[in-house]
């Protein structure tokens, strides 16, 4: 008996820490450069180029996105998930990015990439 209430114990709480990560959950579209840049982040390495919808500037995304399959020579729009990390590790990121699926992806070159 007391082994099924400690395993019921466990369910309870691994369904509530569920459901607290998703209050941390967001979803929103990004624009994904046809290349990646040099970046230097820990150590050098070459970064995606993102943008949002309505921003013209890309941005250096130093991060991966988990489950995202990027192909040079394209430029993506894609939904992902953001989920805030609670007690990241040490220059670690706060965030963990999620692909959920392809909006568009068009073979081009992107325009206004930094220099």
């Amino acid at each position: 008996m007391a082994i099924k209430r400690i395993i019921l114990m466990f369910l309870l709480l691994s369904i509530a820490s569920c459901e607290q990560n998703k209050e941390n959950l967001i979803q929103k579209t990004i624009i994904v450069a046809s290349t990646k840049m040099d970046c230097q982040g820990l150590a050098a390495q070459k970064c995606l180029l993102i943008r949002e919808e309505d921003k013209q500037n890309w941005e250096y995304f130093y991060d991966s996105i988990i489950d995202f399959d990027y192909e040079e020579g394209f430029e993506y729009e894609i939904l992902i998930s953001e989920m805030e990390i609670e007690n990241p590790l040490q220059d670690a990121s706060s965030k963990e990015h999620t692909f959920i699926k392809v909006i568009s992806k068009i073979e081009k070159t992107s325009e206004n990439l930094p220099s």
